[in-house]
């Protein structure tokens, strides 16, 4: 799969189905869906349910009835998004099924391959909400970022203070997704970064700040799907030795067409990574100034930071 060849890994993952010896915590019982009522459950991270989920149309294409099984802080996102019939999460009664599946045996269900990624995004949906007031309409872009991943991986979080160094770029908003517990970490720069994390670590909370922001910058987290899923334009730090479905030597992503990818040419490497970052930014802020007429010459000091930084 790091590799690209998921035909293989399909054959491999029948050769073991063939000796007897599946997977002891696969649910899908090898059966098409066809005319069945199925229960999709989402038992994995929130990043494997929202990068999984795509397939959901799929099986409703097919199956009599579809029910996903969601975390609970997925529920409403994935409801808003018309994604199934009945959506419902873990403890909630469960409507009639014959037919069970874990999202992460969808991509092997379908005989996934590069070439048949389903990819078309937006497939999660939010309501727009108002921009709040700490977004700041005289800077060229706003960009959301996220530095730490959770506990399971550390080599993927970046310290804020390495990915400090974007913040003072000329024309830039930053606005923290950053969640619990290393938001705090962002206390130096509260007075220049506004946090948008919600309390409730409710998904939907942060899809909907997501409609608001240009670009976000993020480690390999959750919130790297959530953009992806929904369209919006990411970037994805990843370490040197990165998960299995960002595969190798490649800046961009079959699974999510607006992402490009910022990878450490070297185990530990993030300085070399932020300043790809920077560059990337100041290419971008150059790009959008030119589309703008008159506003190379209006706003002098961003002008003037984009030709010295090349």
């Amino acid at each position: 799969m790091l590799a690209g060849n998921f035909e293989l890994a399909w054959q491999e993952s029948d050769e073991i189905t063939r000796r007897g010896n599946p997977d002891p915590h696969r649910f899908w019982d090898g059966r098409p869906i066809r005319g069945h009522n199925v229960l999709l459950r989402c038992l994995h991270g929130l990043g494997d349910t929202i990068q999984f989920i795509r397939y959901a149309p799929l099986i409703r294409r097919e199956a009599r009835t579809l029910t996903i099984e969601a975390q609970p802080t997925l529920k409403s996102l994935i409801r808003e998004s018309k994604l199934a019939d009945e959506v419902i999460t873990w403890g909630e009664p469960e409507p009639p099924w014959d037919q069970q599946i874990e999202v992460i045996e969808l991509p092997r269900i379908f005989r996934t391959t590069l070439d048949s990624i389903p990819n078309n995004v937006p497939y999660l949906h939010a309501p727009l909400v108002p921009p709040l007031s700490a977004y700041d309409g005289s800077r060229s872009l706003r960009a959301g970022i996220v530095w730490a991943s959770s506990v399971y991986n550390p080599a993927r979080s970046i310290s804020v203070k390495q990915m400090a160094a974007l913040f003072d770029t000329p024309g830039v908003s930053f606005f923290s997704l950053q969640g619990e517990p290393e938001r705090h970490q962002l206390a130096p720069w509260s007075n220049e970064i506004h946090s948008l994390y919600h309390e409730s670590g409710c998904v939907m909370k942060m899809a909907q700040h997501l409609k608001n922001l240009d670009l976000v910058i993020t480690v390999d987290t959750m919130m790297a799907h959530l953009a992806g899923a929904m369209g919006r334009t990411v970037w994805t730090l990843l370490p040197y030795e990165c998960d299995w479905r960002w595969m190798l030597d490649r800046d961009d992503s079959p699974w999510y067409p607006t992402m490009r990818l910022f990878r450490q040419p070297r185990p530990g490497d993030w300085e070399t990574v932020i300043t790809e970052v920077q560059q990337t930014i100041n290419d971008l802020l150059f790009t959008k100034l030119k589309q703008q007429p008159g506003s190379l010459h209006g706003n002098r000091s961003l002008a003037s930071h984009l030709v010295r930084e090349g």
